[in-house]
């Protein structure tokens, strides 16, 4: 059985063939070290707040937006109606050649002052779609475009020779298998079928109210899946390669440089990929926890506490029921006396 809960659950499709799966995240970021922000001084953690860039004045969440920049302190505002109406303008699976991909149409040019920065320097992105830079309309507001439902179905479109796409469009990798048993047979059709013909296929899925791009391959006794960039997101390597120079080498120097590298050659093994930076860092951690004094632990009631607490109660709901004994002599004391006055009473 699976360690993890599926990231998402659906429909594997095949032309007429279809099965439930469910896609589980092949990679796991439980083991990242990672680090909040604290005072120093008090040890407490620290909160952020919106603040206005320009005036200085702290805005409530309620009065932020979406802004795509296109000038110094110049914003484009773009509302949830624009990201749906993006969403929903997609032709149908397989209308579009893959040897003719459509014309991409770019966004208004960003300053060169906000693009020279690196990412990490730039100011943290608080939401997955703030890249996208759509015009607000000078009409009227337009009743929001709902985005198309989610079928949930992973529906192959094409399929291609294996290892054909290239590593840079690999986003992330998912397992997929079969949900219940009665899809196992369909399931295993699709993954046979594209192991003896070695092909992948490419397909769209739906994850995290966005439409990706999907590969499917066999692995094992089921399928990998792998969300992939779109082409605008891959930069060509000619802006890279296309200045350096074509060079005649040395034959003894490549035949030097080939003995290194049969050397060096061998098998994949993931220990190769080991966080040298993470086993260091986690290493000083317990190293300072150790040195931190412990803090005292609360003291938690023992059990016989509680049956002793329980045995005090029900006494004293007992002792409130009773009488006081004081009282009672009292009221014995009076009865005899009162016989005896009638007594005498009689007598006389």
């Amino acid at each position: 059985m699976p360690a993890s809960r599926p990231y998402w659950k659906g429909y594997l499709k095949l032309s007429f063939v279809s099965c439930p799966v469910a896609l589980y995240p092949a990679t796991s970021a439980a083991e990242r070290v990672s680090f909040r922000q604290v005072n120093r001084r008090t040890g407490h953690r620290l909160k952020h707040k919106l603040v206005d860039s320009v005036t200085g004045e702290a805005i409530d969440a309620s009065d932020k937006a979406r802004g795509y920049e296109i000038g110094e302190n110049e914003f484009l505002f773009v509302e949830d109606r624009d990201l749906a109406q993006a969403r929903s303008e997609r032709p149908p699976p397989g209308s579009i050649p893959l040897a003719e991909p459509p014309p991409r149409e770019g966004p208004p040019t960003v300053p060169a002052r906000a693009s020279e920065f690196p990412e990490e320097d730039r100011a943290p992105e608080h939401d997955e779609h703030e890249e996208e830079g759509l015009e607000e309309p000078d009409e009227a507001p337009a009743p929001p475009v709902l985005r198309p439902p989610n079928t949930r179905t992973i529906e192959i479109e094409r399929f291609l020779a294996a290892g054909q796409i290239d590593a840079r469009y690999f986003e992330k990798p998912y397992y997929i298998v079969p949900r219940e048993p009665v899809g196992q047979e369909a399931f295993a059709v699709i993954r046979d079928a594209m192991n003896r013909a070695g092909v992948v296929g490419l397909a769209r899925v739906v994850l995290s109210s966005r439409e990706r791009p999907f590969l499917i391959e066999p692995m094992g006794s089921g399928l990998r899946g792998v969300t992939l960039r779109f082409a605008h997101e891959v930069r060509s390597e000619a802006d890279y390669f296309s200045d350096l120079p074509e060079m005649k080498l040395p034959a003894e120097m490549m035949k030097l440089a080939q003995h290194i590298i049969k050397t060096k050659s061998g098998d994949f093994d993931p220990s190769m990929l080991e966080d040298h930076y993470r086993t260091a860092l986690v290493r000083i951690l317990r190293k300072k926890r150790g040195t931190r004094p412990a803090r005292p632990a609360a003291v938690k009631p023992s059990a016989e506490n509680v049956v002793n607490l329980m045995d005090a109660l029900r006494r004293s709901i007992a002792a409130e029921k009773r009488p006081p004994a004081k009282s009672a002599s009292r009221r014995s004391g009076a009865k005899p006396a009162a016989r005896r006055a009638a007594r005498s009473r009689r007598a006389g």
